[in-house]
């Protein structure tokens, strides 16, 4: 009975050091604003202290306190998007590069950016392509200076030990309105002679956007890398934020919520812990034996 007994204690005492193993709590990730320890404020949301500038405490506080009106606008003082700036953050294996997108990086991938958006809005689409090539910049330029290209807030950024991540950005829950303006804004500065060519296109342009089903909603643009594989995050749907700024009172009423799977952890099959348990059992009964 005794070495029965000893055979069951040492095959349990492996199956639950292997359980103990799999479910170790995860260590925290480790943040580092370390591309450029001035050029990025933090949004408190508070009155007489909305910004903190250049305060990576507070930045790191603000990205991991699952509080939306707090966030960290990146390339705070330099919106030329002539440089990225951004953070780091390390888990296990994993290190992830949070980052804006300068100009010549959207260039690379305005095409892609440009159709995902028309595809999403199809009276954008229809619009579009009875547009002429210079107002069709202009428009760009409009949507670009709408959502704030180049100098993304963000609210929330995690990553674990499997490579999982996920964001939060802050917008405009519609930016209709604001994009009709700009539009007009841009034909207002031209000639006269330029103004009377392109104000059909622009009133054509105008009328799209109000045939748009719903709020126009477009993200700021960061760029993330995952162990040096990187991708451009943005999207074309948000959820209302309940909350705008305190300083423009419009800004941030839009919650832009993006993630990615990591690589699960394994855990042992029942397989194994049972073979790992005779294992126990064959090194319990060689003990019995040599004693006997």
């Amino acid at each position: 009975m005794a070495a029965l007994l000893k055979k069951l204690l040492i095959g349990t005492s492996v199956a639950v050091g292997i359980s103990a193993i799999a479910t170790l709590p995860a260590k925290a990730a480790a943040f580092d604003f370390d591309n450029n320890k001035t050029n990025y404020a933090t949004y408190t949301h508070q009155d007489g202290n909305l910004w903190i500038k250049g305060n990576e405490t507070a930045a790191i506080s603000a990205l991991t306190d699952g509080n939306l009106q707090t966030n960290v606008e990146l390339n705070y003082t330099n919106e030329t998007n002539s440089s990225s700036v951004g953070f780091t953050v390390t888990a296990g294996n994993y290190t992830a590069k949070v980052s804006s997108v300068t100009n010549d990086e959207f260039n690379a991938f305005q095409g892609e950016w440009l159709n995902g958006l028309l595809s999403t809005y199809q009276p954008l689409q229809t619009v579009w392509n009875n547009l002429t090539a210079p107002f069709q910049a202009i428009a760009l330029e409009v949507f670009k200076s709408t959502v704030g290209f180049g100098d993304p807030n963000i609210a929330e950024f995690s990553l674990d030990q499997t490579g999982a991540m996920s964001m939060k950005t802050m917008g405009f829950y519609d930016i209709k309105p604001r994009a009709s303006l700009m539009v007009d804004a841009a034909i207002n500065q031209l000639p006269q002679s330029m103004k009377l060519f392109f104000t059909p296109q622009a009133n054509s342009f105008k009328a799209a956007l109000q045939q748009i089903n719903g709020p126009l909603q477009i993200s700021e643009i960061v760029k993330v890398e995952l162990n040096g594989n990187a991708q451009y995050v943005y999207g074309f749907n948000a959820q209302a934020s309940n909350f705008t700024a305190k300083d423009d009172k419009q800004s941030y009423s839009g919650v832009f919520s993006w993630s990615q799977a990591g690589v699960p952890v394994g855990v042992p099959e029942p397989s194994t812990i049972l073979g790992l348990m005779a294992v126990g059992g064959l090194f319990g009964a060689a003990q019995r034996k040599n004693h006997s």
